[in-house]
This record gives C-alpha cells, sequence and structure tokens, in this order.
C-alpha cells in the first residue's frame, strides 16, 4: 500500500510538471520568473511535508525535499530583494542539516552517523556567515568540534564502542588547541601527546579487562613529560639528558604497575620491559647528573622509591 501511494504520489508530480511546461509552450503561461519559482517552490515544500506528517515522522528522508525546496524558495525570496550577500546560500546546508538531525532523533543510536553531515552543514553555514567577524582559527576549532561530537555520542551512548572515546577526544583536543595555537605554540607538541593518552587512560580505569591500553597512555603521557622538560625555558636542565631519563622512567612505571597486576591480567611479561626502561632511565640520569640538577632529581627519585619500599605492604614485598 505504501509503495502505491508512493508511485501515485510522484506520478501526480511529473503530469503537474509536464502539464505546466505545455501551458508554457502553447502560450498559456507567461515566462517563469523568479516571483513564479518562488511560489512553485513554497508549494513543493507544502506537498512533500504534508507526505512526510502521512508517512510518519521516523520516515525522515521525505525532509530532504521539504527542507531543500523551502531554503529554494527563501533564497529566491532573497533574491528578488536585491540581497547578493554571500551568506544568501546558507538556507541550503540548514536544509540538508535539518534531516540528518531529524534522524539521529529518531534513532540515536543506530543513526549516531548522522551527526557528521549535519554538523558539518551547520559549521559550514557558520563560516559562511561570520567569515569576516569570526577569526579562522575559531572556524577550524568548530570543525573539529563537529568532527568530535558524533564519535563522544557514540561512546557515552553505548560505553563498549571504547573505541570512539579516542577520535572524540583527539579531535576535541586538536579543536582546543587551534584555539590556543597562538598562546601555546612551544607547548604543541607537549599538550597533543599528553592528549592522545588521556582517552586511553579512561579506558583502562574504566574498564578492568582493558589493560592493554595503559600501554599507550603511559607512553604517551611520558612522551609529553618530556617534551615539558626540554622546553627552552628550563635552560641547561632542558639540555641535559635528564628529562630522557624521566621519560624512560614513566615508561618502567606503566609496565612495573602492568606487572603488579599480573593475578588477574595477563601481564607476567611486563617485569622485562620495565627493568630494560630502568637501567637506560638510570643510565641517562647519571649522565645527566653532571649538573645540579640531574643529581637533585636522582636523589629525589631514589628517595621516593625507597620511601615506597617502606611503605609497601609486605605481603607485596615477598611477591
Amino acid at each position: 500500500m505504501k509503495n502505491r501511494l508512493d508511485t501515485i504520489f510522484w506520478g501526480l508530480l511529473l503530469i503537474l510538471a509536464g502539464a505546466l511546461a505545455l501551458a508554457q509552450q502553447q502560450g498559456r503561461v507567461g515566462v517563469f520568473t523568479e516571483e513564479f519559482w518562488m511560489w512553485a517552490f513554497g508549494a513543493l515544500s507544502l506537498v512533500f511535508l504534508v507526505r512526510y506528517l502521512l508517512a510518519g515522522w521516523r520516515e525522515w528522508g521525505w525532509l530532504f525535499p521539504t527542507c531543500i525546496f523551502l531554503a529554494l524558495a527563501g533564497i529566491l525570496r532573497l533574491a528578488t530583494l536585491n540581497n547578493n550577500d554571500s551568506w544568501i546560500a546558507t538556507p541550503i546546508l540548514g536544509a540538508i542539516a535539518i534531516p540528518f538531525l531529524v534522524a539521529f532523533a529518531v534513532d540515536f543510536r543506530k543513526n549516531w552517523w548522522a551527526l557528521f553531515p549535519a554538523l558539518t552543514c551547520i559549521m559550514s553555514g557558520i563560516a559562511v556567515v561570520f567569515e569576516h567577524v569570526v577569526p579562522e582559527e575559531v572556524i577550524g576549532a568548530l570543525f573539529m568540534f563537529a568532527i568530535a561530537i558524533p564519535f563522544l555520542v557514540v561512546y557515552f551512548t553505548n560505553q563498549k564502542n571504547w573505541w570512539a572515546l579516542i577520535p572524540g577526544f583527539t579531535m576535541t583536543a586538536i579543536g582546543i588547541l587551534v584555539l590556543l595555537t597562538n598562546y601555546l605554540s612551544q607547548w604543541v607538541g607537549a599538550f597533543v601527546t599528553i592528549v592522545i593518552a588521556l582517552p586511553f587512560f579512561y579506558v583502562y580505569f574504566k574498564q578492568e579487562r582493558s589493560w592493554w591500553a595503559l600501554i599507550p597512555a603511559g607512553i604517551m603521557a611520558s612522551i609529553g613529560v618530556n617534551i615539558l622538560l626540554t622546553a627552552p625555558i628550563l635552560g641547561r636542565f632542558a639540555e641535559s639528558s635528564i628529562p630522557s631519563g624521566i621519560m624512560f622512567l614513566g615508561w618502567a612505571a606503566t609496565f612495573e604497575w602492568l606487572w603488579q597486576q599480573r593475578a588477574k591480567s595477563p601481564t607476567a611479561w611486563a617485569r622485562v620491559p620495565a627493568l630494560v626502561c630502568v637501567i637506560l632511565a638510570a643510565i641517562l640520569i647519571v649522565l645527566g647528573s653532571l649538573n645540579q640538577y640531574g643529581m637533585i632529581i636522582a636523589l629525589i627519585l631514589g628517595g621516593g622509591y625507597l620511601i615506597y619500599r617502606g611503605i609497601r605492604p609486605r605481603n607485596e614485598i615477598s611477591k
């Protein structure tokens, strides 16, 4: 019944279009002006809106012709008012975005992908309207956020989709970075690596079985700390090998933590890379301890480790 109704609907539209073309050819109808097409597109939009309402709000595909024809009518109206601004075409972008937003609202778990075209169209429209007012970095950041939001929605609607958190969080961070690019130029590398590490930390502490997530988290966070410690503002300390040693200590701590969890996770192998990283860290810190800063850091780290050994429960030491 539904297919028959759609067939009759399209048939009537084609017959109407043919009748109008024939009347125009025979001179019964004058030249189609902009005002004529404005009303024609408005009428078509109304026809498709009725068809959409009859089909039910879940049949969001009917909103494409509804919104696009309405946008075309609006554009022609603006044209008749001699409005030739560059943003005159933005209604089309909004017309394309609306059906996708409705698709997302109908079933956000299944149609999460609809946010990509919807938000992209919205951001494009904003860019066109405010291109002479809003700085370029703000527009770029908005596009990054538009890409990030669908991934974040996928994760927070079903946290089993942990993979979506990584691109979502990364795109959000890049958007923030673009906004702050003029203020954080020397810290960009550290910011990016630490931001990449954060979603892996979240996945690890959120899901006990995801022990593997601690590896990229610890490695990337340690690299970020290393970049921070090599900033020119730190002078001779930044030029020494100590920052690299601290990075390897971070890696060692990551694998050591995994080894400590070997009773509930298959991480008994982690002791080997932990020891290797400790040895490398010790070599680099000793080489860098030729200056006073290296010696101070070595003493503090050594003291901290001894305190940890002293307060740790005896049953853990015996292991």
